[in-house]
């Protein structure tokens, strides 16, 4: 049965989701990383790794939002 015009195919569906997975992991690593060189390069210790991870995590959260509110369309 094909998809109404204007909708994501479930394939497309199912490839987003499958990624919001790997967003969870790699988004918070890449922020705790990019915040620990930028703690290191301003000599400013740990708290700029962990702000990055906190909002690397906060964009993940945001992405499975939008996910969830183009599945439920």
């Amino acid at each position: 049965m094909p998809d109404r015009p204007g909708r994501p195919s479930r394939y497309a569906l199912v490839a987003e989701a499958s990624s919001a997975g790997l967003l969870f992991l790699l988004a918070p690593a890449a922020g705790y990383l990019l915040g620990r060189w930028l703690g290191d390069a301003l000599s400013a210790g740990p708290i700029p790794s962990w702000i990055g991870a906190g909002l690397g995590l906060a964009a993940a959260f945001v992405n499975l939002v939008r996910l969830a509110g183009r599945v439920s369309r």
